[in-house]
């Protein structure tokens, strides 16, 4: 509408200034022509630069998401620096377990933050504050040119225990290191194993009536905490170098 005010009003005043005779008519209209352009103009450029006709909105959102690994078993969030200063980047994770991994858009107003959480699932929070007209009038008068503009965002990151917060580059010196671990030597084998009979020793002891099924269930949930453990202890290894 604005715009319209701002053709209309250039185009009356050019017409009352050529077309009347010099009277108070032509004076009165030419002075009120000029009025509606400069008001116009105004207008437009105090909507552009001090959001006229616009009010800061906040708004909040939370959803789950999930680990970027393409393994079940490894919990990972990864972000990537922009730029080269390191002040902002773009963190990678996934909507649905079986989706594919998405990331944050970059832009300098939106930051992310990565904090430790007690819950059991891990959770994006988005609270993100942007320009919005104050009415309908406004939208309709600025043709709603830089409604819900964005001001600042802050993406918050909460992971549960036994989630890791990587970079792109310590993922992939991770995935061809982990790949060691697939593979263990005779040595480490036999190392594992007898971790294992101890610890399954010790549970029998303390319960000799135990079956074989809660036995075997014992060895995986013991064979699994090794891995972790050695999982975890290579990451961090990964995260001291890169």
């Amino acid at each position: 509408m604005i715009l319209w005010i701002l053709i209309i009003s250039t185009a009356l005043l050019f017409l009352s200034f050529m077309l009347m005779k010099n009277s108070w008519l032509r004076t009165c209209l030419s002075a009120l022509f000029l009025v509606m352009l400069l008001g116009a103009i105004a207008l437009i450029q105090t909507n552009d630069a001090q959001h006229f006709g616009m009010k800061k909105v906040t708004t909040e959102s939370t959803q789950v998401i999930y680990s970027a690994s393409p393994s079940p078993r490894l919990k990972l969030l990864l972000h990537q620096d922009i730029g080269t200063a390191g002040k902002h980047s773009v963190v990678i994770y996934k909507t649905s377990e079986k989706g594919k991994a998405t990331h944050t858009k970059a832009d300098y107003d939106i930051h992310n933050k990565v904090v430790s959480t007690t819950d059991n699932v891990a959770q994006m929070k988005v609270r993100r504050t942007e320009w919005v007209y104050k009415s309908g009038f406004y939208a309709t008068l600025f043709a709603h040119q830089n409604n819900h503009l964005l001001i600042s965002q802050t993406n918050t990151f909460s992971l549960p225990k036994g989630w890791y917060n990587l970079t792109t580059k310590q993922a992939k010196a991770l995935g061809k290191q982990a790949k060691a671990l697939q593979h263990p030597s005779a040595a480490q084998k036999a190392q594992m194993a007898q971790a294992i009979q101890a610890q399954v020793a010790a549970a029998m002891k303390k319960d000799p009536a135990m079956s074989q099924a809660d036995q075997q269930a014992l060895v995986k949930q013991i064979t699994a905490k090794f891995q972790q453990q050695a999982i975890a202890k290579l990451i961090k290894q990964i995260q001291a170098k890169y």
